[in-house]
């Protein structure tokens, strides 16, 4: 090996090793102008009520995308839902179909509606449903899909 790679790769191992990042806080802050609560108003209907919290989790793990932060009782925002219609279908029949049958897809709808300190300032409603494939869909993916609709409309993308 002639000196000429051998001071390359040394150099160009010299330049990537001088670099970095440093930051100084000169200003004590808080971010309360955009915390969120999440809360379930779903029926006491056993079925909902599971739903309702399956897809507050999903909820949560998807405001990472938005810009919110998940607080308490002071928080700026209020998401309120209310799962409407639940069904898990029939796994073994989307499978068996590969997502032609209406009557085993999976169907999740609810309303949700964003209030700031009492005020309405936004509301939809979300239909997700999982219709098969060839390992017939997961019922996690009802949720995940729910909640991506609901953090794109937090976003604004909507």
């Amino acid at each position: 090996m002639t000196w000429l790679p051998k001071i390359l790769i040394v150099l160009l191992m010299a330049i990537s090793a001088c670099s970095g990042v440093n930051s100084v806080t000169k200003k004590r802050w808080s971010n309360s102008e955009n915390t969120i609560s999440v809360i379930d108003m779903t029926s006491k209907d056993f079925r909902l009520m599971d739903a309702g919290s399956k897809l507050q989790v999903a909820i949560e793990e998807n405001f990472q995308m938005t810009g919110y932060i998940l607080a308490g009782k002071d928080a700026r925002y209020n998401l309120k839902y209310k799962v409407i219609e639940f069904d898990e279908g029939n796994r073994m029949a989307r499978i068996a179909t590969m997502g032609m049958s209406d009557s085993a897809k999976a169907r999740l709808r609810l309303k949700a509606a964003l209030y700031e300190k009492g005020d309405m300032v936004g509301a939809w409603e979300v239909d997700s449903w999982v219709s098969g494939g060839v390992t017939g869909g997961s019922e996690d993916n009802l949720y995940h899909h729910a909640a991506q609709e609901i953090a794109g409309h937090l976003r604004g993308d909507f």
